[in-house]
């Protein structure tokens, strides 16, 4: 069976007539579906054997496969066809506190992994004001996205308590700021080869903005500005992804 590499997302073909599902259990030429993922193939869309699943295990992987046994609790299926796509967003990493209303915050999250960013660092800020980590919510909300926006990259999600600690990772910091001194736009068409190459972190803050002391605290950091108008933090966040969706994944 052979492997075929495609873009990052799936055939445009695929987009308005399937349902992906989920799953890092595969085996050989077969895989297995347990949890939510097995109750809502056997209760919610009634698939018996002999129907066809369309699968990713999160890692860039895509299977198309035939239901060939249902189980008490779990489904197993035989790969009849697979095809590796490539994450070109690799590189790119978004970087922002939690907002007051969980609501946007968990929108902004959504939004992004929908137009392609797979990599978060959850940071607390002088402004912050819920505190802590919800990984395993902020995990099903990135599952739940790429089901929904047909990719195969399952986002990996950090937490950090404190600004200073990006200064430990190697990469570009990028600050988004109203008072930057260039446009996101210009610096993407301006360095979009070297993102293949190298990492890059997008540095965002929660209402109110960064202050001055933490900005100062990200050693070598550039800052720029989206748009001449104030945005809201999600704002922000999500029309940045907008941005790097269109220039760097045409």
């Amino acid at each position: 069976m052979k492997w075929e590499k495609e873009n990052s997302y799936l055939n445009p073909e695929y987009l308005s007539d399937i349902e992906l599902y989920y799953t890092p259990e595969v085996n050989g030429d077969s895989l297995e579906l347990t949890g939510d993922e097995f109750k809502h193939i056997t209760r919610v869309m009634r698939h018996s054997v002999g129907d066809t699943l369309h699968v990713t295990d999160g890692a860039g992987n895509y299977f198309e496969s035939r239901i060939i046994e249902i189980n008490k609790s779990s489904v197993i299926a035989s790969i009849q066809n697979r095809k590796k796509y490539n994450n070109k967003f690799e590189n790119i990493y978004f970087c922002f506190p939690r907002l007051k209303s969980n609501n946007r915050f968990e929108f902004e999250i959504e939004k992004s992994i929908e137009l392609g960013i797979t990599n978060f660092i959850i940071i607390n800020t002088e402004r912050t004001i819920p505190r802590g980590e919800k990984l395993d919510r902020w995990n099903k909300i990135s599952l739940a996205a790429i089901k929904q926006s047909l990719r195969t990259h399952l986002p990996k999600i950090e937490y950090m308590n404190s600004i200073e600690k990006l200064n430990s990772l190697e990469g570009e910091k990028i600050i988004m700021d109203q008072k930057g001194d260039g446009t996101v736009i210009d610096y993407l068409n301006d360095y979009r080869k070297e993102f293949s190459d190298k990492k890059f972190y997008f540095i965002f803050g929660p209402e109110g903005g960064l202050s001055q002391n933490e900005i100062a605290k990200v050693q070598n950091n550039r800052k720029l500005t989206l748009t001449k108008n104030r945005l809201r933090a999600e704002t922000a966040v999500i029309s940045t992804a907008t941005a790097i969706s269109l220039i760097l994944n045409p």
